[in-house]
């Protein structure tokens, strides 16, 4: 993980070192992520002058804890006059791990105050945005609609009998603002 985390935060260093006919762009940006402010980096590959694809990874949060997300950027892009209008996907890995303590009702009625994590698990994202050229960066905006999944303990016991909890499903807005280099 640490590897991969330090793979995307030198994205920008090989992105910069590039004149013009550019493969590789660099996006960081800002994000409100569910009414919490947060921030990414995300390292694309272009592809036929359309479509852009690589891995991302972010910093932010979900019920006041932190999350990092790790993923794969998918934009679609279509280039005017200075201007690249783009539908975008996201695929990835929510890192996500917090202790959670709940009242949990066993399968004959008895109930017991239970300790346990919720983990992150896979998620999805797709939205729309639009990019500002310039000579060597960009400014660009994007919305997307965000779906995740946490997932819990297989092995949780109340009185010898296993209590499952079905993953729990979540989404969210993200409101982007960046650059693009």
């Amino acid at each position: 993980m640490k590897k991969l985390l330090l793979l995307l935060l030198m994205i920008p260093v090989f992105s910069v070192a590039q004149q013009k006919d550019k493969l590789l762009f660099g996006y960081a940006y800002g994000m409100i992520h569910d009414g919490a402010f947060g921030g990414g980096l995300a390292g694309n590959v272009e592809l036929w002058n359309i479509v852009n694809i690589g891995p991302a990874v972010e910093l932010t949060s979900f019920d006041g804890h932190t999350m990092i997300p790790v993923f794969l950027d998918l934009k679609l892009k279509y280039r005017l006059d200075g201007w690249s209008p783009y539908i975008t996907g996201q695929f990835g890995y929510n890192n996500y791990n917090v202790k959670q303590v709940q009242n949990l009702t066993a399968p004959s009625g008895n109930q017991q105050m239970t300790t346990f994590n919720e983990t992150g698990k896979n998620f999805y994202g797709v939205g729309a945005g639009i990019i500002r050229h310039f000579n060597q960066f960009g400014v660009y905006a994007s919305y997307l609609y965000r779906g995740y999944t946490y997932k819990y303990p297989s092995d949780i016991k109340i009185n010898d009998e296993v209590v499952n909890l079905a993953n729990k499903q979540v989404s969210t807005n993200v409101f982007i603002l960046g650059v693009t280099f």
